[in-house]
């Protein structure tokens, strides 16, 4: 496996800014399709070397992606890969987590919205209409042990300082 980072596709444009964010970064990003990445998961995941996985966002409701769980989980015990979740992505890595996937309190497409993200207060774009719930609180933001998912779009033009949502994942992957 010769990519650092794969971004995984749920069939939404966006996941090609996300790419365009990383890119300048880290030139071994690849995107490919959720259904050739988890018809090939163990494949893509047999490398012995760091990587990071990407679920984008996408279309539906997590639970239509039910038969890619069990892998999610994998991955979110796996030392050596960083999983970020964006959207979709992020209400699939909740769910697998035990968390509820409800209908957000604040539904919206395209607006900006203030987030608190490493002790400062940021400018991000939301399109949604369901969230990830813990205990009743609406979590825009979700921390494992290894990785972070967001429930908003940090590679959307509406996002001020894009960067810093994937600092922690390149740091990881340059991490002896």
């Amino acid at each position: 496996m010769s990519d650092k980072i794969l971004i995984i596709d749920f069939e939404d444009s966006f996941t090609y800014n996300i790419s365009n964010i990383i890119f300048p970064f880290e030139k071994n990003c690849k995107v490919i399709t959720h259904q050739e990445f988890f018809r090939n998961f163990e494949t893509f995941i047999s490398s012995s070397s760091k990587m990071a996985i990407i679920l984008g966002p996408g279309p539906g409701h997590p639970d239509q992606y039910e038969n890619y769980f069990l892998s999610v989980k994998k991955l979110l015990d796996y030392k050596n890969i960083y999983i970020m979740g964006i959207c979709l992505g992020h209400q699939i890595m909740g769910r697998v987590s035990g968390k509820e996937i409800l209908k957000s309190h604040n539904q919206m497409h395209g607006q900006t919205v203030e987030v608190e993200f490493k002790g400062k207060t940021e400018i991000v774009q939301r399109y949604n209409s369901l969230a990830v719930f813990e205990q009743n609180i609406e979590k825009d933001i979700c921390i494992y042990d290894n990785g972070i998912s967001y429930q908003f779009h940090p590679e959307s033009i509406g996002t001020c300082n894009n960067y810093i949502f994937f600092e922690d994942l390149l740091a990881f992957l340059k991490k002896k």
